[in-house]
């Protein structure tokens, strides 16, 4: 266990070396991205409470104009990280644009995670209701032990789930076929996958604590930092991650999702 953990701490250390190099050789292109995306996400806000008024059909003609927007530079992100750390030449800005069916592919599976997410909500409930006849009070077990367990269980989805996009946009796969891809790809990466999470979720953690002890001010340098700092961090490092375990990947072109769950 302990050369386990020695092993996996000495990759993470080396995919954020590697990430930090490409981030800081190609800052602009990358951070333009996100910057991009802060300005469709807050412009859309702004929008929405200035067309208040207007009639519903202008509202939710601008909702699917800035979801359109907002995912496919999320897409246009992805694909522009994963060219940089494969040292590809250089292509045309049109290319990193995501097609229809790309897009299309990319919004399913979001619903099918939405989906997911439900299902083990509810889940979660069915299982907790016998801690009721143990005698453990309601209250602690809808606001304590119900969001615990149901957060470490959509983490591990998270984690089995998190390359999706990336079959989508690279391997040109359909949405359940990207799904099974991505549970194939990290079959018995969860614990390396976990530590490299928490650790670039860690100042997302520090905005989100400090919002709740109400220190604003903190809260919106730690805002900044995660915009301009830590997304673009994330999608170097999960595209690095992605192209050194598919240099490893033995699975077959179409994975079964049963034999790769556990």
């Amino acid at each position: 266990m302990l050369q386990f953990l020695k092993e996996s701490t000495f990759r993470a250390n080396d995919v954020f070396t590697r990430s930090i190099g490409i981030l800081s050789r190609h800052y602009i292109s990358i951070a333009g991205l996100c910057l991009l995306l802060f300005l469709v996400s807050n412009l859309s806000t702004l929008l929405s409470i200035y067309f208040d008024g207007y009639a519903n059909l202008l509202k939710v003609g601008m909702l699917l104009l800035f979801v359109f927007l907002y995912f496919s530079l999320q897409l246009v992100l992805l694909k522009r990280a994963v060219h940089l750390v494969k040292e590809e030449p250089s292509i045309g800005v049109w290319k990193y644009l995501p097609s229809f069916w790309q897009f299309s592919q990319y919004i399913g599976g979001l619903i099918v995670y939405s989906i997911l997410a439900g299902f083990v909500y509810l889940l979660m409930y069915v299982l907790c209701f016998p801690l009721l006849y143990l005698g453990i009070d309601i209250d602690t077990v809808r606001n304590e032990i119900h969001p615990f367990l149901t957060g470490i269980v959509m983490l591990i989805v998270v984690l089995r789930t998190i390359f999706y996009p990336f079959f989508i946009i690279e391997q040109q796969a359909g949405t359940f076929k990207a799904y099974k891809f991505s549970v194939a790809l990290t079959r018995g990466n969860v614990f390396r996958l976990a530590m490299i999470v928490f650790t670039v979720a860690f100042t997302h953690l520090l905005m989100v604590s400090a919002e709740y002890f109400d220190y604003f001010l903190i809260a919106k340098i730690f805002s900044v930092i995660n915009s301009f700092v830590m997304i673009p961090m994330v999608s170097v490092v999960m595209s690095v991650v992605y192209v050194d375990m598919m240099k490893n990947y033995a699975g077959s072109d179409d994975p079964s999702l049963i034999d790769n769950l556990i």
